[in-house]
């Protein structure tokens, strides 16, 4: 395989990863201003059934177990369906309307949101995620540590004030 063809799929998820994102990022902005758009809703839905579609290709990876798989099935079977619901008419004191939607908007935003979250997990396991910065074996100063330091820097007197030092 060539080498650009190695990098195909990783550039698609990181794509992927930007896109949703900036759906998670609209869904906050909007959510703090306390209105949430169909738009918006709609946006993440998308977004989380390209993104897992994006990482099935993965899916016998030895990293991985099927537990790691969010289920995303009930908003599958929601796709290309519609729906009717009731809302306000426009103007004041016209009443209520029907109006058909896209099905998926019966899953609620905060759970399509939750599934993308787990989805970045999955990814991160796939090795798809920031790198994480090493942590060293032994993060613990030992006391000599500290005292040849301070002593190396001067400061005999603090080395008295430390238990044990001096």
């Amino acid at each position: 395989m060539s080498e650009e063809g190695d990098r195909e799929p990783k550039r698609l998820i990181y794509e992927m990863r930007r896109r949703v994102q900036a759906a998670r990022n609209q869904f906050w902005s909007e959510g703090v201003e306390g209105h949430l758009s169909n738009q918006t809703h709609l946006e993440l839905a998308k977004a989380t059934l390209q993104y897992h579609d994006v990482l099935y290709e993965f899916r016998s990876s030895n990293a991985i177990d099927e537990s790691d798989w969010p289920d995303i099935s009930p908003l599958r079977a929601r796709v290309g369906r519609r729906i009717e619901r009731e809302v306000d008419s426009a103007g004041r004191g016209r009443g209520k309307t029907t109006k058909t939607v896209p099905a998926v908007t019966e899953i609620p935003v905060e759970h399509i949101v939750e599934l993308t979250e787990e989805l970045d997990d999955l990814a991160k396991k796939l090795g798809f995620g920031a790198a994480e910065r090493s942590v060293t074996e032994h993060n613990d100063i030992e006391h000599d540590d500290l005292a040849a330091l301070l002593e190396a820097r001067g400061q005999d007197e603090a080395l008295e004030k430390i238990p044990g030092g001096g």
